[in-house]
């Protein structure tokens, strides 16, 4: 499999290049810092995957796999990076990507998403993948779509059985905002006590 391998951090590029090359079926044939270089580096070389991570400069994620498929419409892309927020996983979730990996994963990891990939199979770290089957549970639920990024906050941890004083003191806010909070989120859910909150959010996977 020939990959070209993008991240804006030497040491790590180098650390992969190392893990990578000591693979007899792995062949690393270039090296890109930034999203604009990487396009660069899939149109010359026009690999089998593209390693990338998400926060580069230059040429956004999306922009990067889009374009860098319209040039090697079998591209594969594994995603190696240390950010698994639901902003980035919405973004990124039409595009078909082939892995996603987290950088605290164990060496072995990496090397077993790649041999999976080349297989024709999809890898994805378990945190990403519960991740993704509950945005996808919360893009088809019309109860979880009309709450905001507050709601859940506050929900997940009603869930997790805070109270509301628990629950200002990590969210930073006044326990009478989160009394405020939790009173509107009971009308909004059609639940009349904290205990059916709490069976709701865990219904809901948002404990």
């Amino acid at each position: 499999m020939r990959i070209v391998i993008a991240d804006d951090h030497p040491l790590v590029r180098k650390g992969i290049v190392a893990t990578l090359e000591s693979h007899e079926s792995f062949e690393v044939v270039a090296e890109a810092c930034d999203g604009d270089e990487a396009l660069q580096a899939v149109l010359q070389h026009k690999p089998d995957l593209l390693l990338m991570d998400l926060c580069m400069p230059g040429l956004a994620p999306q922009l990067l796999v889009t374009q860098a498929r319209k040039a090697v419409p079998n591209l594969k892309v594994l995603i190696l990076t240390a950010f698994d927020d639901d902003v980035h996983l919405r973004e990124l979730g039409h595009l078909a990507l082939s892995g996603y990996l987290l950088k605290d994963e164990a060496v072995t990891h990496l090397l077993k998403a790649i041999q999976v990939i080349q297989d024709g199979a999809v890898w994805f770290s378990q945190s990403i993948s519960d991740k993704i089957r509950r945005l996808s549970r919360l893009l088809c639920d019309p109860d979880l779509l009309s709450l905001n990024v507050r709601d859940r906050e506050v929900l997940s941890r009603i869930g997790r059985g805070l109270d509301n004083r628990a629950i200002a003191e990590e969210l930073d806010l006044a326990e009478q905002t989160v009394r405020n909070y939790v009173s509107r989120l009971y009308l909004r859910i059609g639940v009349a006590s904290r205990a059916e909150a709490v069976v709701w959010a865990r219904e809901h996977a948002l404990q």
